[in-house]
């Protein structure tokens, strides 16, 4: 969405959002002022309203359209008529500008904005199914838009403003709508109050709330972007009851609907707690803290299994606390809110007139299910053991276990290994290992590996690899969480920061969660197999911790996504890729921490490499300074080296980046300028791979063994 002081992205087909932005925009279109709805200028916007309705009769979303606009501006919109992709309902879209259309029709008498309105009334009606739903996007959808859509009160905003229209309020009186149309507009409200009855989510025999979105076939939960999960949805449900509230003479079904909600809405509230945003190190930080004098509030989502608040990044992967997601989805996404307590007053009259009988007790005053006992916020639900092949208790061969998963195994081989010091060398040679500690700060496997000096010399009749845990080429579609990895070569044996692997690997397809990389030298974390391709491996990473004196201690070859990390460096360059066999090869890093014991560089490269940095955060120890080439600042050590002139150039992009202190403007957001100048939500972990893998799909196949 655009801000209110600037222009915003271009849309499809190159007709731009210009001016001030798309909310301004609105609140623009949402003036009843009779004296402003006969001027000139209330005439011009009506016409570039117009100007916007495709032929469907609807309207796209998030787009300004009160700032006048140039010819050529005009002509790319007119151009776009015939877009049938783009109407919509979401983010208030088409019912605004009907609106709007309506209330300028009543002050001026054009006809031409009542046929506007008029059409925009055909589009609501043709877009309801059968069973009574409306999807947000239509008549051409893709993805998830073919859901019945309650998010953002899409559906409920269609319904309420059919029925107004039906009902000939103001501002839709006199002859702005004909009575066929009406007629028909009370028909779709009916049908559309039988639809939500029917899809509110019954657990164990028992009426709760309803999702963000339903299928349009099975009416049950659905999925739609990445971090909207299927659960239960406490705002915009509260919408829906406000609406079932306004109805009438209620039926038993709508009555039976109400009271189940509201007594839904009282069981999982949340007290004491206060959802707020903090200003920390020049940005905007939401956090939920302690608060006895806060009215309640309730989470944004509840998951269907446990009914327990969860927040989501745009991974998919549901946590319980607002601080295990990146800065950028915790500040853009309303996790928390006090709808639902506006609807008490209301639930009372309501009750009271219609259905005293059956009234459920309820009161903001009483404890939440955060104090009460029904749940513990932020706590994850226990592992269980009978998910997995193998456990390894304190004392036992982690090897021993990794050995009896079959060789060429298909499927994960699932390995737990309980809380212990491990001082062992992990060797991982076969595919579709799953190694999971049973918590990363108590589960850690520790050896000494320095520059030519290995644990184990011989490996199944070889040269044993390196790293502490080491993946040879045939470990594909390795994961690896919950542990701590240490390499402390550099303060029990040598005083050096020469390699010191702590996890090494020739494999692709690998993913490390949730754990801590610790090592005393240089190139703590290095992937670098070749792929299956031979143009290098895939690797993904989340929620580590990574600590190294040593330089390049992430140090992919390859295409690698990072997010959610914490770096801890000391003197010597953090980053470090290789994507020299291929040139769509990244190393992207996302909602990371940047820190450092003395002044660090960010990174470096010495062969070609392309660096996406989105949202991290870095302290003044990073130094101020553009990840650039090994030898660009000292071409003297290049001395005597093979050097890589790197054809492909310098690239290296940022986007949303803070630095502790400011910068001296390197770190100004340049993605754009990136191949195919991607949005910063667009880089993703399927997108940074290109289709190839999707590594979040996988952790989620397997959160029943990983959760964290």
């Amino acid at each position: 969405m655009g801000g209110l002081g600037e222009a915003v992205a271009a849309t499809d087909g190159g007709a731009k959002e210009v001016g001030k932005g798309s909310r301004y925009s609105k609140r623009m279109l949402r003036i009843s002022d009779p004296d402003f709805l006969r001027s000139d200028e209330a005439r011009r916007i009506g016409d570039q309203v117009l100007l916007w309705q495709r032929v469907t009769g609807g309207w796209p979303k998030n787009i300004d359209m009160v700032t006048p606009m140039t010819q050529e501006e005009k002509a790319a919109v007119l151009a776009n008529k015939e877009r049938r992709y783009d109407s919509t309902t979401d983010n208030d879209a088409t019912t605004t500008q009907m609106i709007y259309l309506a209330r300028l029709y009543q002050a001026t008498g054009d006809v031409r904005y009542r046929a506007g309105f008029r059409a925009g009334v055909d589009y609501l009606l043709s877009g309801q199914y059968k069973n009574g739903g409306w999807p947000q996007f239509w008549p051409v959808q893709r993805d998830y838009q073919p859901h019945i859509t309650y998010n953002d009160d899409a559906m409920v905003n269609t319904m309420v403003l059919l029925r107004d229209i039906s009902l000939g309020l103001e501002p839709f009186g006199g002859d702005l709508c004909d009575r066929t149309r009406k007629n028909k507009m009370k028909k779709a409200f009916d049908k559309g109050v039988e639809c939500i009855l029917a899809t509110q989510i019954v657990t164990d025999g028992v009426a709760t709330v309803w999702c963000q979105q339903h299928d349009r076939e099975t009416l049950k939960p659905a999925p739609a972007r990445a971090y909207e999960l299927p659960s239960y949805c406490s705002q915009e449900s509260a919408w829906i009851v406000r609406m079932l509230m306004e109805i009438p003479d209620p039926d038993k079904k709508v009555k039976a609907a109400v009271h189940a909600a509201m007594a839904w809405f009282d069981k999982y509230k949340l007290t004491g707690l206060r959802y707020r945003r903090v200003m920390e190190n020049g940005k905007w930080n939401a956090v939920l803290t302690s608060d006895s004098l806060a009215g309640p509030i309730w989470a944004r989502y509840y998951d269907l299994d446990h009914c327990v608040p969860f927040v989501c990044d745009r991974d998919g992967i549901p946590r319980r606390s607002l601080e295990d997601i990146g800065s950028e989805r915790r500040n853009g996404y309303a996790w928390f809110g006090n709808r639902p307590a506006e609807l008490y007053d209301l639930y009372d009259k309501w009750a009271d007139r219609y259905d005293p009988k059956n009234k459920v007790s309820i009161s903001l005053r009483t404890k939440g299910a955060n104090e009460n006992g029904t749940f513990t916020l932020g706590v994850q639900p226990k592992v269980r053991e009978s998910h997995f092949d193998a456990i390894v208790s304190r004392g036992e061969s982690i090897q021993a276990a990794i050995d009896k998963a079959p060789e060429n195994g298909s499927e994960p081989y699932r390995i737990l290994v309980r809380k212990g010091l491990y001082n062992q060398k992990v060797i991982i040679d076969r595919p579709n290992i799953v190694l999971v500690g049973e918590q990363r700060d108590s589960c850690i496997i520790v050896g000494a590996e320095g520059q030519g000096s290995v644990m184990v010399s011989e490996f199944r009749g070889e040269k044993a690899p390196r790293g502490i845990i080491s993946l040879t080429e045939k470990a594909d579609d390795c994961l690896i969480s919950g542990l701590t990895v240490i390499n402390n070569y550099g303060t029990t044996v040598s005083n050096t920061t020469s390699h010191q692997f702590a996890v090494f690997g020739k494999a692709t397809r690998t993913i490390i969660i949730n754990s801590n990389i610790i090592s005393d030298g240089n190139d703590a974390l290095s992937l670098w197999g070749k792929g299956e391709d031979g143009r290098g491996g895939l690797y993904y990473h989340s929620d580590l911790y990574l600590r190294c004196p040593g330089v390049d201690f992430i140090c992919p070859r390859g295409t690698c996504y990072a997010t959610r990390c914490r770096f801890i460096g000391d003197t010597r360059a953090i980053l470090w890729h290789d994507g020299r066999g291929d040139i769509n090869n990244k190393f992207v890093v996302t909602n990371s921490e940047f820190d450092a014991l003395k002044p660090t560089p960010l990174g470096r490269y010495h062969h070609d490499s392309q660096f996406l940095i989105l949202n991290c955060r870095m302290s003044r120890n990073i130094i101020d300074a553009d990840i650039d080439h090994a030898y660009k600042r000292q071409p003297e050590l290049a001395e005597g080296k093979n050097l890589d002139l790197c054809p492909w150039g310098h690239r290296v992009y940022y986007y949303g980046c803070v630095r502790e202190g400011g910068h001296s403007g390197w770190l100004a957001d340049n993605i754009s300028s990136a191949e195919g100048s991607p949005e910063f939500h667009a880089v993703t972990a399927r997108w940074t791979f290109d289709g190839k893998w999707d590594p979040e799909k996988r952790i989620r196949d397997l959160w029943q063994v990983v959760a964290y």
